[in-house]
């Protein structure tokens, strides 16, 4: 009877393992600010009970859901965001630290950049791999500061529009279209008074653009289209021209050695979602800190641009003035 007994101990033990196994390695996730759609696409994604490879190894599981009060979309959305999270199963707390003590890993989803680097530099300090959504920052130097903090505490950290992950702008930047000469992409651009101007919505028309030509940018100059719209002109260097336009809806052309081709697609945020959650299963960055400052620096120069009627300001200038500012 004791042998029978024995037996059936170690068989629950032996059934009991795949299940501890796989529950040590689900990475719990929390969200600090519920004040953009975003953090409701991309829950739905890393909660999906279908969700295969990296996305079925994380999963979201608290959220502070601080929002910004001189910011009407985000008072609004707040409240409302957060009863979604909770009929999500999402558990809600009052405090970063409370958040910190809960989970492995950081989507930065507010959506206003002024507070990134603040609400970024204790999750750096406790060692939590972060995903800081669009806008980085609030400002070029903020945006410094927080890739010189995370490199301080040795905490990995990266941020991208999901038009980064546009099928059409992955493919031209792995040479479909050959050697890319000149690309121009368009996206929304709607103003944000509390930020540069491209920082809050251009921004996803412009990763499109750096997305397919990569870092390289010496210069840019700002102008305006015919009917109005912000025009920035970049110059890359080996004489390539990259140029955003404020536009309706998402995409682009970039002419290439092999053939011309549409890019700028969005395909949806389940691009952008794996690829954060591969990002916190491996601590390893998909977008490296020179790629995302210089983008920054490219939409910083183009305000610089518009401060001077249009005059070419190069990114060296502004990334140096902003160093400085970070550093003090």
């Amino acid at each position: 009877m004791k042998t029978f007994r024995t037996i059936l101990l170690l068989t629950a033990f032996m059934a009991a393992l795949p299940t501890l196994g796989s529950t040590q390695e689900v990475l719990r996730v929390g969200i600090i600010g519920l004040d953009t759609s975003h953090v409701i696409a991309f829950t739905k994604e890393m909660n999906n009970q279908e969700a295969s490879g990296y996305l079925a190894r994380c999963r979201v599981v608290a959220a502070y859901p601080k929002g910004s009060p001189d910011i009407e979309s985000s008072v609004k959305r707040v409240p409302m965001y957060t009863e979604s999270m909770k009929k999500m199963g999402v558990k809600i707390v009052n405090s970063i630290d409370t958040l910190l003590a809960q989970v492995d890993a950081i989507l930065l989803e507010t959506n206003d950049g002024r507070p990134h680097l603040e609400q970024a530099i204790p999750c750096f300090k406790a060692g939590k791999p972060v995903f800081i959504d669009k806008p980085i920052a609030g400002s070029l130097a903020d945006a410094v500061a927080i890739f010189a903090a995370a490199d301080k505490y040795n905490t990995p950290t990266f941020s991208s529009s999901s038009l980064r992950y546009g099928k059409s702008s992955q493919e031209a930047r792995h040479g479909s279209l050959g050697k890319i000469t000149r690309c121009q992409t368009h996206s929304p651009a709607t103003l944000e008074k509390t930020h540069p101007d491209l920082f809050w919505y251009g921004i996803h028309g412009v990763e499109s653009l750096f997305t397919v030509l990569g870092p390289g940018c010496i210069s840019v100059h700002r102008t305006t289209t015919d009917d109005g719209k912000i025009e920035v002109v970049g110059r890359w260097k080996d004489g390539v021209t990259g140029i955003f336009r404020e536009g309706s809806g998402y995409g682009g052309t970039a002419t290439g050695t092999k053939r011309k081709g549409n890019v700028g697609s969005y395909d949806g945020y389940k691009p952008l979602v794996v690829e954060i959650a591969k990002f916190f299963c491996t601590r390893k960055v998909p977008v490296s800190a020179q790629e995302t400052l210089e983008i920054y620096a490219f939409m910083e120069a183009a305000d610089e641009s518009k401060r001077q009627q249009g005059a070419e300001v190069t990114l060296k200038s502004v990334l140096e003035k902003a160093t400085s500012e970070a550093t003090r």
